[in-house]
């Protein structure tokens, strides 16, 4: 009997043990879904789409917890819209005789393939991870600049970007592209996915410590670095978001929306 209820008592223990070990794994599990969920609210990795496939590394700025659920939503939709502009325009460019298309000679000339191809390339990968993007206007000038700042780059953190409140009432989705008006007269950060992707250019590990930099102050002369000054033109913030708008907008519609 004495042996028998040893058995029985084991048994009874070693249940006893199994319950508590799937319990304590049950409880892990749930913190660690816990985190990637709050990980995934902050900056999502990567998107897919069925049109462009996936950047197999793509990397997206953290989300400052002053912005909310509202904003976010409408932040992590400009980030999908990054991934699809980028993702075609590296499409366009690595098919053949890319560099001898209208588009492509518009925005960079007799520019070098493989320069405009890492830059594309770059800012779906390179890691934006130490970027934060916030919506507190922690400096104020959101607030000095009504009807015209969508955003400003903190001089107090050079991995800080201000998103204000005029992002959401200025800047439209791609879907929006060639629908009403053209790139000339909206300019290509009127598409909030672009607009992000300027401000990229503002961190130095992005920019590179300004290898792109901003050369150019308007459309004409843009176009102009492109026509006489390609080694530049390959460099320069502008003839990128013209290029990304003009490529999208030739997606979206036979020829284009570039000046039509």
């Amino acid at each position: 009997m004495a042996k028998g209820n040893f058995r029985r008592n084991g048994l009874v223990f070693a249940t006893a043990l199994t319950c508590i070990a799937a319990l304590v794994a049950g409880l892990v599990l749930a913190i660690v879904a816990e985190r990637e969920a709050v990980t995934l609210k902050k900056g999502p990795k990567t998107y897919k789409t069925v049109t462009t496939g996936q950047w197999s590394d793509a990397q997206y700025p953290r989300i400052h917890s002053s912005c909310d659920s509202t904003d976010v939503d409408y932040i992590t939709k400009a980030f999908a819209d990054t991934h699809d502009v980028t993702s075609y325009a590296k499409e366009q460019l690595s098919h053949k005789n890319s560099v001898d298309s209208e588009v492509y000679k518009r925005w960079f000339g007799d520019g070098k393939l493989y320069e405009v191809l890492g830059v594309v390339e770059g800012l779906a990968n390179i890691s934006k991870t130490n970027l934060l993007l916030r919506c507190d206007d922690a400096d104020g000038l959101c607030a000095k600049n009504p009807n015209y700042y969508a955003g400003y780059h903190r001089e107090a953190d050079m991995f800080e970007t201000v998103i204000c409140d005029y992002f959401y009432e200025a800047r439209v989705p791609l879907t929006s592209m060639c629908t009403k008006g053209n790139i000339t007269q909206y300019g290509p950060t009127k598409y909030a996915g672009i607009d992000l992707l300027h401000r990229y250019f503002h961190i130095s590990s992005i920019s590179q410590n300004e290898f792109i930099g901003e050369f150019t102050d308007d459309l004409d002369e843009t176009l102009d670095l492109a026509e006489h000054n390609s080694t530049f033109a390959v460099r320069n913030v502008d003839n990128y978001l013209y290029f990304l708008a003009d490529v999208w907008g030739n997606k979206v519609k036979s020829g284009g929306c570039f000046d039509n």
